[in-house]
């Protein structure tokens, strides 16, 4: 993930006591509610669209809103060219197009239904075959119901979605009040930054988890504190990992430090991950191929035979932190441990990945075996295997989350 910073951000009103239901009462429709904006669709030249009912579009240089008509649950092709929109027989001027639906229906994009309304934004109109990005903009906590089943197994206990939300919440709202500054999007859909499958991804647990912490989020520092980037992954396989470690901007603050959690989270199947072995000249491959990919391309991108690769650096509590490879050619080239795992997973075969950067290393005279695996994900902040444990045993979402988060504190943001 790019990050393009990682500063602390103010966005806060109240301290709360908690977030199990013996904490003081959190409206459930705050008048003040916060927005997220999610980049559903990317650079398409189509999409299908439909609707519960006739919606209403209106673009961004006219106040005017119009009705669309097509029938309730029928599905229509958009398109954009240079003389503008085509939604099935409609056309409409070019522009920046924002399509509501009527007074509690909703809209779907690719047969995906969504709370909340779309917006069209152009990204090439010359010719025939203009690009679009499609973005659902709607209520924040409207979204993290669409999150939360996406990012915990639906039979985890509500303490720990409740956990979720109010990590979730915070990550969503830190990336709106920085990355999301004067860019038309907030975050995508993935794991990119979280993963959201709009209505169809909510439940009974996931609506009841939201409104329970309505408007509530992490903060870290003096009063009231800051809201920080929350970050959380699967399995940290007993050891998480610094902030810094793996996003070189976060800021080194103890919610964001590395830590033990011993075998808390044993009962995920990643907790602990059988060998990886991969032969020295496909890792060149992948190694070359991942540095040419980024934007500008890696130093590694010009290795040209791996001799070696070994540990370069660990945290405090044993995880790596960063990797060394060695080139038969001479160079050497150090990255850090996610960005090491992203690389060597690069164009992989299944059953060739490493599910995280917390392993050790055994050089070969042909192969790199990569073995002693533990966790799943960077491994920073909240485990979430570790939060389900922490409520299987009774313990409440505040509880799991100052264990995750050290000296954060619970504040209603609205």
């Amino acid at each position: 993930m790019t990050r393009l910073s990682r500063m602390m951000w103010p966005l806060l009103l109240a301290l709360v006591a908690g977030c199990g239901s013996t904490s003081s009462p959190v409206p459930s429709n705050p008048t003040n509610i916060q927005l997220i904006r999610v980049r559903l669709v990317q650079e398409t030249d189509r999409v299908s669209l439909s609707c519960s009912g006739n919606p209403y579009f209106s673009l961004a240089n006219s106040p005017d809103q119009r009705e669309l008509v097509f029938s309730p649950g029928q599905s229509v092709a958009v398109t954009l060219s240079a003389s503008g929109w085509q939604i099935g027989a409609a056309q409409i001027p070019p522009g920046v197009l924002t399509l509501r639906p009527p007074a509690g229906g909703s809209l779907a994009v690719n047969a995906n239904w969504y709370r909340g309304e779309m917006r069209l934004v152009p990204v090439v109109t010359a010719g025939s075959g203009g690009r679009f990005d499609v973005v659902n903009d709607l209520s924040v906590e409207d979204y993290l119901k669409g999150v939360l089943a996406r990012e915990l197994y639906r039979d985890w206990h509500l303490e720990t979605y409740k956990a979720q939300a109010i990590v979730a919440r915070t990550y969503a709202l830190y990336h709106a009040r920085t990355e999301g500054v004067g860019r038309y999007w907030d975050v995508y859909p993935d794991t990119r930054s979280q993963v959201y499958g709009g209505l169809a991804a909510e439940t009974d647990k996931s609506r009841t988890a939201v409104e329970e912490t309505s408007g509530i989020v992490l903060t870290y520092g003096p009063g009231e504190g800051k809201i920080f980037e929350a970050f959380f992954s699967s399995c940290c396989g007993g050891v998480s990992q610094d902030a810094s470690a793996v996003f070189p901007q976060a800021p080194a603050i103890p919610p964001l430090a590395a830590r033990v959690n011993g075998d808390r989270c044993i009962a995920s199947p990643y907790f602990s991950w059988p060998p990886v072995t991969i032969a020295r000249g496909e890792l060149t491959r992948r190694l070359q191929l991942w540095g040419s990919r980024q934007n500008p391309p890696r130093p590694v991108a010009g290795v040209v035979d791996v001799a070696r690769v070994d540990i370069a650096g660990k945290n405090l509590f044993g995880r790596p932190t960063h990797f060394r490879i060695t080139d038969s050619a001479g160079p050497v080239f150090i990255l850090p441990a996610e960005d090491f795992r992203a690389a060597i997973n690069t164009d992989a075969q299944a059953g060739t990945t490493v599910p995280s950067s917390f392993f050790q290393i055994n050089n070969g005279a042909s192969t790199v075996k990569f073995f002693n695996g533990h966790g799943l994900g960077h491994g920073v902040g909240m485990c979430q295997w570790c939060a389900e444990a922490q409520a299987a045993q009774g313990q409440s979402c505040e509880d799991i989350l100052s264990t995750a988060y050290p000296q954060a504190k619970l504040v209603r943001a609205y």
